[in-house]
């Protein structure tokens, strides 16, 4: 399968991790189990062109709309609505999301984040706050299920 990412802008955010954990399980982090890792979720439907919204405790949020749903290898968000002024630089961008088990037991999580570049006032904030998540947040979830 060719990498949906490869012909897509450098420059947007990308993270990479290894966990000890399943593609199973990191898909379920992903859908169904958002709130235990990332944030509050509130009109959730997990399914190809569903769409939840993301709450912070701030008054953030955003809402996506769910572009592909593979079961246990792929999701892509679409964001298509946020809050405060701040957030709705994120509207457009498109989250993708790639489980490749390596092993069993041993999985690469892919991230890409099209539209989050450093040209964008929230960059330095999103970028850091998404390595906080996905490093440290999604991977110790993900390892402790």
């Amino acid at each position: 399968m060719p990498n949906k990412t490869q012909n897509l802008s450098n420059s947007d955010y990308k993270k990479q991790i290894v966990v000890q954990s399943n593609s199973k399980k990191i898909f379920k982090a992903l859908t169904e189990d958002i709130h235990l890792w990332w944030s509050k979720t509130s009109q959730s439907t997990q399914k190809t062109n569903g769409q939840f919204t993301i709450h912070f405790k701030n008054g953030y949020w955003w809402t996506f709309k769910i572009l592909e749903f593979t079961p246990n290898t792929e999701l892509v968000w679409k964001c298509i609505d946020g809050e405060p002024d701040f957030n709705k630089e994120w509207i457009g961008h498109v989250l993708h999301w790639e489980i490749l088990e390596e092993k069993p037991g041993i999985t690469i999580i892919n991230f890409h984040q099209v539209g989050l570049t450093p040209q964008i006032e929230c960059y330095d904030i999103c970028s850091t706050t998404w390595d906080m998540f996905i490093t440290e947040k999604l991977k110790q979830y993900v390892e402790s299920i």
